[in-house]
């Protein structure tokens, strides 16, 4: 199983400086064999983007490894540069167009390091003067101990951070201190912790490609009609719109709010971060998105004819009603962590409010559609049975297109 894991980054007073996310093949301790690292990085960002990257490091700077034709997408931007540090990992593709990506990034702030640095590549040179850090294998590297106690004196000089990494022993700690590395990684310190199997919230692929079509005709609506119709994007858009914006007051609780907040260029970045990710969900799963989509289209429908003013937040509480078994958190819980309306949240946890009353009408059309239980609904509602049986077939027409 992959998962996306931090391990600690320690100073010379053993204290925690930085950490840094990566993907591991939990079975085996390491880097997933064969695995592209374009896709481990989207993964990294994305988890990063969901969770909050202050959350994942502790308020300290989290580093993320970076292929480099990676940072001439500018998908760093959906990411607080005082919480995100950039590894660069790979130097093939070096470019006039990489080194303006990297100038653009570190004016808006944020930290590069340079991964298994050495003077004798050459490609490194260039890039020596743009970053703050640089990070030494203790194990592979092509110096000697006097070799190297005479890099980190001219990368001290250079004012760089050196990080020393793969420290495995108390004997390579000690080296790595007296040779007068000033950052200390590996597992003699700290193993890696997992922050989230890549695998848990996941989306349609149609989402993607709809979302794409309604940002190139730059219309909103659009956009928050396809991301309402999906229950993985929509949860991710709300996490990510409320856990990266601190200073705002007000939390976003609609996707609307998210999609106005964030504007159609960072949601189209949001996108390519989802894309690249390949979290999709599997055949089998299509049952539980249809579901959710369903009594979301119920809820809203009936809201329409009880209480039209509720119809937005009865969308969303029957959207994320079904969250136990499709995100792993009960519907109260997670509305709390997307910050939805309280009106939301109370219908989950109590069912007295209206929204709690459409909440369990939603139920009882679930699970019963004969004529009897039809006209009951259409009594307690004080509607028409035809108009009832009418919603329930929209919502039902409307769940069956999720994937076409």
């Amino acid at each position: 199983m992959n998962v996306i894991c931090k391990q600690a980054i320690y100073n010379r007073e053993g204290k925690v400086a930085f950490y840094e996310i990566l993907l591991q093949d939990r079975r085996r301790g390491v880097y997933p064999q064969d695995f592209d690292p374009l896709k481990a990085t989207s993964i990294s960002i994305d988890v990063l983007t969901e969770i909050s990257s202050q959350r994942v490091g502790n308020g300290k700077l989290v580093f993320v490894n970076v292929p480099a034709i990676f940072l001439e997408a500018s998908m760093f931007e959906l990411l607080p540069p005082q919480y995100v540090g950039i590894e660069l990992v790979e130097n093939k593709r070096l470019s006039n167009r990489l080194f303006t990506a990297i100038e653009e990034l570190i004016r808006k702030g944020f930290k590069f390091c340079i991964d298994d640095f050495g003077f004798e590549k050459i490609d490194y040179i260039p890039l020596l003067n743009k970053c703050h850090y640089v990070k030494i294998n203790i194990k592979k590297n092509p110096y000697n101990q006097e070799e190297l106690r005479e890099v980190i004196s001219i990368l001290k000089s250079l004012k760089k951070g050196i990080i020393v990494k793969n420290i495995e022993t108390k004997e390579e700690y000690e080296l790595a201190y007296k040779l007068g590395f000033e950052y200390f990684q590996g597992i003699y310190l700290s193993r890696p912790s997992i922050v989230r199997n890549t695998k848990t919230i996941s989306f349609l692929k149609s989402t993607i490609l709809d979302i794409y079509n309604a940002i190139k005709s730059k219309n909103i609506k659009n956009v928050v009609e396809v991301i309402e119709r999906d229950v993985g994007v929509a949860y991710k858009l709300l996490k990510f719109v409320n856990s990266t914006n601190s200073s705002r007051v007000k939390e976003v609780g609609t996707i609307e709010e998210a999609v106005m907040h964030l504007g159609l260029e960072n949601i189209a970045k949001f996108t390519v971060v989802l894309a690249l990710s390949e979290m999709f969900i599997e055949q089998e799963e299509e049952e539980l998105w249809r579901r959710a989509l369903f009594r979301a289209s119920l809820g809203e429908g009936l809201s329409e004819l009880y209480a039209p003013d509720l119809k937005d937040k009865a969308y969303l509480m029957g959207l994320f009603s079904t969250s136990k078994e499709i995100l792993g958190q009960q519907p109260s819980e997670l509305a709390r962590t997307l910050a939805l309306d309280r009106d939301i949240v109370e219908a989950y946890e109590n069912r007295r409010s209206t929204l709690g009353f459409i909440l369990s009408i939603v139920d009882l059309l679930e699970d019963r559609e004969d004529e009897e239980t039809i006209k009951n609904v259409a009594i307690v509602m004080n509607t028409d049975p035809q108009k009832v049986k009418n919603i329930l077939w929209g919502a039902k027409r409307g769940s069956m297109k999720l994937v076409g």
